[in-house]
């Protein structure tokens, strides 16, 4: 029998990270879940270095995360929200994205939740550190919440990739539906599916001296990749009717341009307040990048962001203590 489906959470002391209970709090009542929320220090050894002449550091360690893990207690048991009272708390210490991924594989979470570092003001479209390293190396999804949206998200957008047709791919693509519907559900968002797709070595057939291609057999080429495009975004929406019946009936969306301009774009003009994207390593070194057109899409967007791994994808975090800790529990249910 499958354990209670948890989602982590991670409370810091930064401005609206109490944000990111709320939108957990959304998804945890559709899904049945408990929440598991987190805080991490990463100065605690400079801190109880420096004073070490004082006082013993040891101690002084457990003092600062029982400090903490009793204050956050103290938030969630006047929360007026049932989930949010009962929720388990964790207070660790050292690098914040290792110690997140290893207490949500030690909790046996299928999703993390936490509120975006950026850097800078709200108004900063970069992402900092944690944040990254959380979205390239964790196995789960990620949800980074922008700090400066106070309400659940309204309008979603989910991208997918119209011409990957790798079972894998398509594995990840129906992933990426599925957590973009229950996220919209959740939320009662409306919901967006954008297809991009481009006609490869186009420039070069149009400008190359050496191809003196016709624009009529480039016009042909680019009708015939328009219409696989089209017909693999309607395979998906016949899938998400079967599999998907009770969930937010999708505005879809096929457009001609580049990923990286026109999923900003779309954003910006459909007012969207979520981006669900899939992010797949590209490279031999595990979790080193999670694509390079996701990269840059993430550095030109201006919403909360979750992103989509793939089944099986292999996190260069080490695992091997947290699996031996949690060996004895039964095994969450798969999915989101």
């Amino acid at each position: 029998m499958a354990s209670k489906k948890r989602l982590l959470v991670v409370i810091q002391e930064q401005r609206g990270s109490d944000r990111a209970i709320e939108h957990a709090l959304a998804v945890a009542r559709l899904r049945g879940a408990d929440l598991v929320v987190v805080d991490v220090y990463s100065y605690l050894d400079a801190y109880t270095t420096a004073l070490s002449d004082v006082t013993d550091a040891a101690e002084l360690r457990q003092l600062v995360l029982a400090s903490r893990k009793e204050q956050l207690e103290h938030y969630l048991a006047e929360h007026d929200d049932e989930i949010a009272r009962r929720a388990e708390v964790r207070v660790l210490d050292g690098a914040p994205f290792l110690e997140i991924i290893r207490e949500a594989a030690r909790s046996g979470c299928e999703l993390i939740v936490k509120v975006s570092d950026r850097e800078g003001a709200s108004q900063s479209r970069s992402f900092g550190s944690t944040d990254m390293h959380l979205m390239r190396k964790s196995p789960l999804p990620v949800w980074t919440v922008h700090a400066a949206h106070e309400d659940t998200a309204r309008r979603i957008l989910a991208t997918v990739d119209p011409l990957a047709l790798e079972p894998d791919a398509r594995d990840l693509q129906r992933k990426t539906l599925r957590m973009a519907a229950e996220v919209a559900e959740a939320t009662n968002a409306s919901l967006h599916v954008l297809s991009t797709w481009e006609l490869i070595g186009e420039e070069t057939m149009r400008n190359s001296p050496f191809l003196k291609m016709d624009e009529a057999r480039i016009l042909s080429l680019l009708r015939e990749t328009d219409y696989r495009a089209r017909n693999a975004q309607w395979a998906l929406a016949c899938w998400f009717e079967r599999e998907l019946p009770n969930t937010t009936v999708p505005q879809w969306h096929v457009i001609k341009g580049s990923a990286r301009e026109l999923i900003p774009a779309f954003i910006e003009s459909n007012d969207i307040e979520l981006l669900v994207m899939a992010s797949v390593a590209q490279t031999e070194v595990p979790g080193l990048l999670i694509g390079s057109t996701a990269e840059s899409v993430l550095g030109d967007v201006d919403c909360s962001v979750l992103t989509v791994k793939p089944d099986g994808f292999a996190t260069p975090v080490k695992l091997d203590d947290v699996r031996a800790e949690s060996a004895e529990r039964p095994e969450t249910a798969a999915g989101f």
